[in-house]
């Protein structure tokens, strides 16, 4: 996803006297970020020098399929109808990767599948090469739902957006401009037929795209192909339910997000997207529709989505078995919506969703060792040893937990906000001039966030911090002078307003005690039982660390104690220890750290001794903590 600074803007007089969060705020590019130690500069380091070159092994398919479409002889299986997204995601993962440490050779070895790329596109610029090798039509209308021609465009899209970024080379976005423009020549030409891919992404990438280039026609293919939905302009090419392809109504008629999840987090991801580039507010209430329906009924406490094995699909609100099917694409897709919905809402509490798939979902999807994945994450589990599933997750998860760093900032004009807490160091283009700032912080091991702004302009600009959901007690020092109270603005956020000096210090201190969190009473899967979380991180229990038995009733004062972090313990993580009501002492570990010693069973929820569920309203709550009923 390609995202730009706000270049060379003129400072108007009415931008810092204008209201809180009047302007809106855009992603820094990945070039701007630079994520060091902390807890996320190992784990991108393992993606940099173990999951890349391990990723190689499953791209044979792909890069054969190019060859043949070049007219080259090839032996060995090619790939199938969507694969080639694959390739496309990796080259992602590989732009992401030189934007925090170059790699002339890895950069040549993409530059060369770029040449394979541009040398399989036809003369009208369709390229898939698993359509030409199987002389199948392109769009085909007898099977447009089935195909995935618009899922690996976009892909396309967003890859070649991402590298030019990176590198400054053109030769792959010029291949997805000449793609894009085939597209919207086969819709909305003089000769356009309607239709829409089943697979729904093209449409964030078409934004994307219209973003980066100014192009109307990328807009214009992108509301089409939402528009168009549940119309029935697509012929069914099969039995499946029109939701799995989110045609069932029209967008505006549309309540819940429905059907194969990831096509439908794509969808919705894709609409938020519209909203922001059109200011049309029938799109902006759509984007809430579905984030109401996904994230505050559909949701698991890790932030996984999409409970059923059937078509993949979200279930019913509250329909949450804890051992759901909860596929990694779309916990990455999740990430994806969460971080549109913050730009276009600009309120914490989607930074809170983000937060929470990232350090949860998407981080147990991709072993410690960075070469070995799930493709499910379910919550309880007997025995799921990881996998290496050459689909599409992998290179979906390496792309995504790359872009932490990018995830934890936003800018407008006048102002920084830090939406996550990593570890190192930013610049941010402003209309005064670009400030620059260096993040220290254990984070999520401790709550302590230092911010030292190390380069700034003249003048006032605002400074954004998250003030977390699951924060109870919080301070904030100025120059090592308290602030009080603190400067909450109605959003989430502690905004310090002011002109600042090179060399001012913010320190954020956020107590971060273990808690017991409840579900939803409709949540009938989670009745009698409690998941215990830390600051962003929710914790599992392992049969490897409690002797292989988790039929365990937490006892009603569980005497948590927290354990200090050790290196060789699965990188580090910090362990909760709880007593359970027979008297034996439980462990528990993040989720994310589980299923990297052998195949273990494991259970995020676990019964309570003296459970009840508090009888106070949820108010749309999914999720929230518990405490033993008198206390």
């Amino acid at each position: 996803m390609s995202c730009s600074v706000w270049p060379g803007l003129a400072l108007a007089a009415s931008i810092l006297s204008a209201p809180a969060w009047s302007q809106p705020q855009v992603l820094l590019p990945a070039t701007a970020v630079r994520v060091e130690g902390g807890f996320w500069g190992p784990r991108l380091a393992v993606i940099t020098e173990r999951t890349i070159p391990h990723s190689w092994a499953y791209m044979g398919w792909e890069l054969r399929a190019l060859e043949k479409a070049n007219g080259r002889e090839v032996t060995g299986d090619l790939n199938g109808t969507w694969g080639e997204a694959n390739l496309y995601k990796f080259i992602e993962t590989i732009a992401y990767s030189l934007a925090r440490q170059p790699d002339p050779a890895l950069e040549q070895r993409v530059d060369d599948i770029v040449r394979l790329v541009a040398g399989a596109q036809r003369p009208d610029g369709y390229v898939h090469a698993y359509i030409t090798n199987s002389g199948k039509p392109p769009w085909d209308p007898e099977f447009l739902d089935g195909a995935h021609d618009g899922y690996v465009l976009g892909h396309l899209i967003e890859a070649a957006l991402e590298y030019h970024s990176v590198t400054g080379k053109t030769a792959l976005l010029e291949v997805a401009r000449r793609a894009a423009d085939q597209a919207w020549e086969h819709f909305l030409g003089p000769a356009g037929k309607s239709g829409f891919c089943g697979h729904a992404e093209l449409e964030m990438a078409l934004v994307e795209l219209h973003r980066e280039t100014g192009e109307a026609r990328y807009l214009d293919l992108a509301r089409a192909f939402v528009e168009w939905r549940g119309r029935g302009v697509v012929k069914p090419a099969g039995p499946t339910p029109r939701a799995y392809f989110q045609d069932q109504v029209p967008l505006r008629e549309q309540v819940t997000l429905d059907g194969h999840a990831v096509r439908a987090i794509f969808f919705a991801t894709g609409v938020a997207d519209l909203a922001l580039a059109t200011g049309d507010s029938d799109y902006r209430l759509a984007a809430n529709r579905f984030w109401d329906s996904a994230a505050r009924r559909r949701m698991y406490v890790t932030g996984s989505v999409g409970s059923r094995a059937e078509h993949e699909a979200f279930g019913e609100d509250y329909e949450l078995p804890q051992d759901g099917y909860t596929e990694s694409c779309a916990a990455c897709g999740l990430a994806d919506f969460a971080q549109r919905m913050l730009l276009l809402e600009r309120r914490a509490e989607y930074a809170d969703v983000l937060e929470r798939v990232l350090y949860n979902a998407v981080l147990h999807g991709l072993a410690l060792d960075g070469t070995t994945t799930y493709y499910r994450n379910p919550l309880s589990d007997r025995e799921h040893p990881r996998d290496n599933c050459w689909v599409c997750c992998p290179p979906n998860l390496s792309r995504t937990v790359l872009q932490a760093g990018r995830y934890a900032y936003a800018a407008a004009p006048a102002e920084v906000t830090l939406n996550l807490f990593v570890a190192g160091t930013a610049t941010v283009a402003l209309a005064r001039g670009p400030v620059s700032l260096a993040v220290a912080t254990a984070y999520p091991w401790e709550g302590n966030v230092q911010v030292t702004l190390t380069a700034v302009p003249a003048g006032e600009f605002a400074l954004n911090l998250r003030l977390p959901g699951w924060c109870r007690e919080a301070t904030l020092q100025l120059n090592g002078t308290a602030v009080v109270p603190l400067p909450r603005d109605g959003r989430g956020y502690l905004r310090l307003a002011r002109s600042w000096s090179a060399g001012d210090r913010v320190d954020l201190q956020m107590a971060m005690p273990v808690e017991r969190l409840e579900a939803n009473p409709n949540v009938q899967s989670c009745s009698g039982r409690v998941a215990l979380q830390r600051g962003p991180l929710v914790y599992g229990f392992e049969g490897v660390d409690n002797d292989g038995n988790l039929d365990a009733v937490l006892a009603r004062d569980p005497q948590f104690q927290v354990e200090a972090p050790q290196p060789d313990r699965l990188g580090g993580v910090v362990r909760i220890k709880a007593r359970a009501v027979d008297g034996r002492t439980l462990v528990a570990v993040p989720f994310y750290a589980l299923a990297n010693r052998g195949a273990s069973c494991q259970e995020v929820w676990l019964r309570q001794d003296g459970w009840r569920p508090t009888p106070t309203w949820w108010e749309g709550r999914l999720y929230r903590p518990w405490t033993p009923p008198g206390e």
